[in-house]
């Protein structure tokens, strides 16, 4: 599977004696101008556009055999409404192709995204949000002439695409994890709701990567690491030479099993006793998100989960964290000790300390950038519902009492979040406001939203 998006897109438009724009609307003109916006986009990721312009219901049939299993989604732009309905009717049968293809195939495969181009395709596109709904099926309409609107939806799909050929490896022993997270019925259902793999890997097999760790590699890249710090407060230099190398055994295990993403039972590290592992996880978890990886810590892989898509929507990091509710301030502070540093691309300032819950080890404090806005997000069991808010960083705590990395954001009512938290520990927190690209995965993937606070 490619890292790029083959997208076909549907251009609907032709002449009719009534309707929008109007009877003498040059619908291929236009045709050309979204073409050429389309093609002037400045996206991060590659896209290759193949364009159809479609004006009758023998083209829009032909255009079944014209879907390839490399076609990664439709884009319908509804240019007109006209008397006789074609653009209305072409539309829903569109969303017949799409449906009739993705249960031939297996899955949600293929999405469907409606661009109703203003003045022109609304009378055709308004009414299909309802009978499309009514149908079942999984769509996105654009109300928009803004280009960006389009940018967005596709990192909206991306994001579907990416998924699918994502793995989280389970870091654990077998008989201390929870059964949910190793049975047959809980891997079939991340794989189902969201197109993930997971595999179990045991705690020996990151030893024994540990244990032929180049020594030397290690300690120049703990060096490096110390270097840019702001201050080594507790740990002394053998002990992150060791956190490095765990860095470089996990980055190792991610290649041989073929995984972008962990999330490691590091608490049961930490207390069971049974494999002898040199030093806690933290700083090589913080390393790995820096670097493109999903790491999660205490084998969350709902918060892992959530991680991968703020990874795919933002092309960011993000920060797994215990929330604590301050209902005087009306805030929530988000804390942990395996906070990236490169939330926004850029290095943050951080100091590198011990893990706080067990005075062992090395964990990150890293000091994040007052006035952010960032999205908290989380799925919670069974994947059915995410819980999501948005705020803004407005400082850094700095005390020695929970986790490492506290950073304190704003929240609507805290008092409302408290009352209507759920979902566990654990909510995951990335740079920027994302709530309208995970309303729109939401519809993609069939997932209920619920804003907290």
């Amino acid at each position: 599977m490619g890292k790029g998006l083959k997208i076909l897109n549907v251009f609907l438009g032709s002449k009719a004696r009534r309707g929008w724009p109007s009877p003498f609307y040059d619908y291929d003109a236009r045709v050309k101008e979204w073409i050429g916006r389309l093609n002037g986009l400045k996206l991060q990721i590659p896209v290759e556009f193949v364009n159809r312009t479609v004006s009758n219901m023998d083209e829009v049939n032909r255009l079944e055999r014209e879907i390839g299993d490399d076609v990664d989604a439709i884009f319908v732009y509804l240019i007109t409404s006209e008397s006789t309905r074609f653009t209305y009717l072409a539309s829903k049968r569109i969303a017949d192709l799409g449906y009739d293809y993705i249960h031939k195939y297996g899955g949600y495969g293929i999405p469907t995204v409606y661009v109703i181009d203003l003045y022109g395709g609304d009378i055709s596109g308004l009414p299909l949000v309802e009978d499309l709904k009514k149908a079942g099926r999984r769509f996105l309409m654009i109300s928009s002439n803004d280009v960006n609107e389009i940018a967005r939806a596709l990192r909206v799909v991306y994001t579907v695409k990416m998924l699918s050929s994502s793995k989280i490896l389970i870091i654990t022993r077998r008989e201390a994890n929870p059964a949910k997270y190793l049975s047959p019925q809980y891997v079939n259902l991340v794989k189902q709701k969201l197109g993930v793999s997971l595999e179990y890997v045991d705690y020996s097999e990151v030893k024994a990567l540990y244990d032929e760790v180049d020594m030397g590699a290690a300690e120049r890249l703990a060096k490096e690491f110390m270097e840019k710090a702001i201050e080594v407060r507790e740990p002394q230099k053998s002990e992150i030479v060791k956190a490095a190398a765990i860095y470089m055994a996990l980055r190792k295990l991610l290649d041989r099993h073929d995984a972008n993403a962990l999330a490691i039972d590091c608490l049961g590290w930490l207390e069971y006793g049974k494999v002898e592992m040199p030093t806690t996880p933290c700083l090589a978890l913080s390393l790995l998100n820096d670097e493109g990886f999903v790491a999660a810590c205490e084998a969350d892989v709902h918060s892992a989960l959530t991680m991968l898509i703020f990874r795919y929507l933002a092309d960011r990091p993000s920060f797994i964290s215990d929330p604590v509710v301050d209902t005087a301030e009306n805030v929530v502070i988000h804390c942990h000790c395996t906070a990236p540093t490169k939330m926004d691309g850029q290095a943050a300032r951080y100091v590198i300390r011990n893990h706080a819950d067990s005075g062992d080890g090395v964990g990150l404090q890293v000091f994040m950038h007052e006035g952010a806005e960032v999205t908290v997000a989380k799925f919670i069991e069974g994947l059915n519902e995410m819980v999501v808010s948005v705020g803004r960083v407005l400082g850094n705590v700095d005390i020695d009492r929970g986790c490492r990395t506290k950073v304190k954001v704003s929240v609507p009512d805290a008092r409302r979040y408290l009352y209507g938290y759920k979902g566990g520990l654990h909510r995951v927190l990335a740079y920027g406001n994302h709530l309208a690209a995970l309303e729109d995965l939401s519809r993609f993937m069939g997932f209920t939203l619920t804003l907290e606070g």
